[in-house]
């Protein structure tokens, strides 16, 4: 017996590698017929399970509860311009026995919709654009909106984009909706209606859920297992690992093992020997952290800071929660980019309050809705850059380090520990004249010959002189900002400055008109801008990277920076003009 074929044998009878393979190959019909990573089969099941009409019998209880997720969403609700233009509680309320679903809907330039729904009873259409291991193309999710619009001209438009992973589009119109998502219907489906369904549809669906977990649910019984194996049979893993690339017509028994076992072989493999892993320990080492304040996650490498594993316990979360303390930080790889996160998390409401509250008296960028008692994680920060390789465990680590060592970075962990150990009483006495933000609004205000303004701690706000002269009837239909159609604000969001021009709720015909007077000027409107009931409509949005967020002169010269700059100067311009045509 060779000593490959030996180290193979001793994987093989390893009664852990027994418990993994029998998990990966246990029975699942999605699995048997190949159809568990494309995407199309995803969008076959989902339209099925949203026809009201379907034989699953459960009417439109799928449909319902999606766009109930969508509205719920954290990515969705804590951008307030997000849901804006929905009356969130009236689509969610409708029975929607009449949706009609289609699959691979072809639009005029032959592009094809993964899922379009339309409710002629209620005039609502969802649009949903599904991204299972994919990313979208260009142009793509505009003209989508666009086909909707010129076939269901006074329908409300959903644009709905789902992913595996949470992506981000690169449409501001779209909301986001997650297979997390999807999950958590269905596994609520399955535990409440068990009893009303047919045996068989309980089953099918079961088995889908079983799909989703197996990429979602992290099961850390299983990581273990893997790691261990990994660990005990490091040579054999890594030699039927090498084979995945071998052509079929060279089998032999080595390589008809590494296919028998193939998924159970590559989770092994990836557990027990992730890149991500390996640069993240060795980027922790570097900074000689001890062990309780990092976890070398093979997907997800997470830390601490001291002063969040010494002020938090176990006992103030509601629930468990990465390292069980108030707030985390963690690497994790978005496509081709590695990206840094820092999140709040499930506290006790009191302390998550106080925190919060903390973190926006130092110039953060919370949410309202992220106070609210429902609302448990709250994202405070995210930076990305690009590897050369995820190959290469140097480059990786050098990646974590350049990310962590960013001023913005480090500035936000300062104001987060401060907000620790202090919540809000401390900077109250301690800056007289605001927060960052304001001080350096104030320092802008004092360079610009600006007349209307609003010093808000979180979104300072103007209009240009030159934006307040709407003729009659131009009138807002509800209280808005400053109190004319168009506004401009900052935003201090991560590491950047961004400066937005957006145009507000007027009267529908006159909103409608000023709009299509814009795109004469040549500035882009997007065509849900158009749609009945919308009120709200971005036409300008760009941002500058800010170091140290705590340093008002810098946050002022940044300011003055976008508004310096040529792109801002043009538009400005360009809605003067507009304005004096109507």
């Amino acid at each position: 017996m060779t000593q490959h074929s030996h180290q193979v044998l001793a994987l093989m009878e390893d009664a852990d590698f027994t418990v993994l393979d029998d998990h990966f190959n246990r029975f699942n019909p999605f699995k048997i017929l190949q159809v568990d990573n494309y995407e199309i089969r995803h969008s076959n099941v989902l339209g099925w399970l949203m026809d009201p009409a379907g034989n699953h019998n459960l009417g439109p209880y799928f449909a319902k509860k999606m766009i109930t997720k969508v509205f719920t969403n954290p990515a969705n609700t804590e951008d307030e311009d997000k849901l804006s233009n929905y009356n969130v509680l009236e689509i969610s309320s409708h029975p929607y026995h009449d949706l009609t679903v289609y699959k691979e809907l072809q639009t005029s330039n032959r592009k094809r919709i993964d899922l379009f729904a339309v409710s002629d009873l209620h005039k609502i259409v969802l649009l949903i654009e599904n991204k299972y291991w994919s990313g979208e193309s260009e142009g793509q999710l505009e003209e989508y909106i666009e086909y909707a619009r010129s076939v269901y001209e006074e329908y409300k438009i959903i644009p709905i984009f789902l992913t595996l992973q949470d992506e981000e589009p690169t449409h501001e119109d779209y909301l986001m909706l997650g297979y997390s998502d999807i999950l958590a219907i269905l596994e609520q489906l399955l535990e409440t209606r068990k009893e009303y369904m047919n045996a068989h549809i309980h089953s099918f669906i079961s088995y889908y859920t079983d799909i989703l977990e197996d990429q979602l649910v992290e099961n850390e019984k299983l990581n273990a297992i893997g790691m261990d194996l990994y660990r005990n049979h490091k040579e054999a893993v890594d030699l039927l690992h090498s084979l995945r690339l071998t052509p079929v017509e060279k089998e032999d028994i080595l390589l008809s093992t590494y296919r028998r076992h193939k998924e159970t072989i590559d989770f092994i493999k990836s557990v027990g020997d992730s890149i991500l892993k390996e640069a993240f320990l060795k980027f922790a080492r570097k900074h000689k952290w001890p062990e309780h304040l990092y976890t070398a996650h093979f997907r997800t490498p997470n830390f601490l800071e001291p002063v969040w594993f010494d002020h938090y316990g176990e006992n103030d979360l509601r629930k468990n929660w990465w390292m069980n303390r108030g707030l985390i930080a963690w690497f994790e790889r978005a496509g081709d980019r590695l990206k840094l996160r820092v999140e709040v998390g499930p506290l006790e409401h009191e302390l998550r309050v106080r925190l919060l509250r903390g973190l926006a008296a130092r110039g953060l960028d919370i949410k309202e809705q992220a106070f609210e008692e429902s609302s448990q994680y709250t994202r405070i920060y995210m930076d990305a850059d690009a590897p050369e390789s995820w190959e290469d465990v140097s480059d990786l680590a050098r990646i974590m380090e350049r990310l962590y060592q960013k001023e913005a970075f480090q500035s936000l962990l300062r104001l987060a520990n401060d907000a620790v150990i202090n919540g809000e009483v401390v900077v109250q006495n301690r800056v007289a004249d605001g927060t960052p933000l304001e001080q350096a609004f104030r320092q802008f205000l004092g360079a610009k010959d600006i007349l209307h303004y609003q010093i808000h701690h979180r979104l300072p706000n103007f209009v240009e002189s030159e934006w307040t002269r709407f003729p009659d009837g131009y009138w807002l239909t509800e209280k808005y900002w400053l109190g004319y159609p168009v506004i401009a604000w900052f935003r201090l969001r991560n590491s950047t400055l961004r400066l937005i021009i957006e145009v507000g709720p007027l009267p529908s015909r006159e909103r409608n008109h000023f709009l299509s007077l814009l795109e004469e000027e040549g500035v882009q409107v997007r065509a849900l801008a158009y749609e009945e009931g919308r009120k709200y409509t971005r036409i300008f949005s760009r941002a500058v990277p800010v170091g140290n967020i705590e340093d008002a002169n810098k946050l002022r010269t940044a300011m003055v920076q976008l508004m310096d700059g040529a792109e801002y100067g043009d538009m400005r311009d360009r809605i003067q003009r507009a304005i004096g045509s109507l």
